[in-house]
């Protein structure tokens, strides 16, 4: 993987953040659809079928891998992956409810910083008065002050209604801010299922995967933890909100928006872990940075493109973009500290 050289590996970062942020544009696209009816088809696809294709393409005995792992990393794994899988279903509630920009910049911000400090204050306590420590604690304080621009930048767009119809909205904005940041919290626990579930990655090489797939059997036992709390979620608001007769009446538009939801997910987790590999030492130091901001910036992007600024104040802007530049900062301080 060396071989890509270092444009090759920042180029791969750069797509996959690009990927991640569009992941959820289709249900901008989707005139038929409601959003649960794309995110049951986008779980399946992206926490089952794919990365299942994926360990039986791409891993030699998966069977003998899982036996050899033993039953503290696949519990591990699989503890951790519904964890994050709490934190997909409350990202997509979070989108649906204050829009892409909004919540991308919240999510991923407390992602990148949560996803360091958390194992720091676990595994290495002491860590947390060193420089190390010192510089996510700093990044962390830098991600709430742009967390609360990029909020008040949102809630600045719906400032202007007025009424019982402007009070529920603002209400359900808020809400929807609490969402992101739960989301947050819930998200990086991705990355400590590949921590804690280190060994199923060690017995793929073992048994002849290459060390750039060997993580596809970790993935899929995280993965499939998560797709049950969040099909369960979707087909329950399916019958609550008796969208069941849109599902049906549009199937080709929900099976190909939400396979290509699934797909951008899972493509942009596979190329950023191909990227960093290719960065070596740096690759979950500075590529983890590179591929956060594109994400954000591209989830943004996607965001003026579809609409949601429309007719927003012009101290929406200026309030989006000091979040946006506050959190590039605070990721940035998380790049060395990782």
């Amino acid at each position: 993987m060396q071989s890509f050289g270092a444009f090759g590996a920042l180029t791969l970062l750069l797509v996959s953040g690009i990927f991640n942020g569009t992941s959820v544009a289709p249900l901008k696209y989707a005139k038929h659809s409601e959003w649960e009816n794309l995110w049951l088809i986008q779980s399946i696809v992206a926490m089952i079928i794919l990365p299942w294709l994926l360990v039986w393409a791409t891993v030699p005995h998966p069977m003998n891998v899982y036996r050899a792992s033993g039953i503290w990393p696949i519990t591990a794994a699989a503890g951790f992956g519904f964890g994050w899988g709490i934190g997909t279903l409350l990202y997509i509630i979070g989108v649906v409810m204050v829009g892409m920009s909004v919540s991308f910049a919240i999510i991923l911000s407390l992602t990148a910083t949560l996803g360091s400090l958390f194992p720091l204050l676990v595994l290495h306590p002491g860590d947390v008065h060193s420089h190390r420590g010192h510089l996510l604690l700093l990044a962390l304080a830098i991600t709430v002050v742009g967390i609360i621009s990029c909020a008040y930048a949102g809630a600045e767009r719906i400032e202007d209604s007025s009424g019982s119809a402007g009070q529920r909205a603002k209400q359900h904005f808020w809400r929807g801010i609490i969402i992101c940041v739960l989301s947050g919290i819930f998200s990086p626990m991705l990355n400590f299922a590949f921590a804690f579930g280190e060994h199923v990655t060690t017995a793929a090489e073992q048994f002849g995967a290459s060390p750039l797939w060997a993580p596809n059997a970790l993935w899929a036992i995280a993965f499939s933890a998560a797709v049950g709390l969040n099909a369960w979620y979707c087909l329950h608001h399916l019958g609550w909100s008796n969208s069941w007769h849109q599902f049906m009446a549009a199937p080709s538009e929900n099976l190909v928006a939400g396979s290509i939801m699934g797909a951008l997910l899972l493509a942009s987790i596979i190329l950023y872990g191909i990227g960093a590999e290719g960065l070596g030492a740096w690759g979950t130091s500075t590529g983890w940075a590179i591929n956060m901001c594109t994400t954000i910036f591209a989830a943004n992007t996607w965001g003026l493109l579809t609409g949601e600024w429309k007719g927003a104040p012009r101290r929406s802007y200026v309030l989006l973009s000091i979040g946006l530049i506050t959190i590039t900062i605070a990721i940035i301080l998380v790049a060395p500290a990782s």
